[in-house]
């Protein structure tokens, strides 16, 4: 399964959403106290499609 964000494939989507049409994805190597990444949503057009 992929994810086509904005007419460009993205490998490093964590979420999405089709209907409200969002993306979450790693903000760069920033992490927070607990190690995880830091998500930033980014608003667009989405797409899933199988490859």
């Amino acid at each position: 399964m992929g994810i086509r964000f904005n007419d460009k494939e993205r490998s490093d989507v964590q979420e999405y959403c089709i209907s409200e049409r969002w993306v979450k994805v790693p903000a760069g190597k920033a992490l927070d106290r607990k190690g995880q990444p830091l998500m930033i949503k980014l608003k667009g057009k989405v797409e899933a499609f199988y490859r």
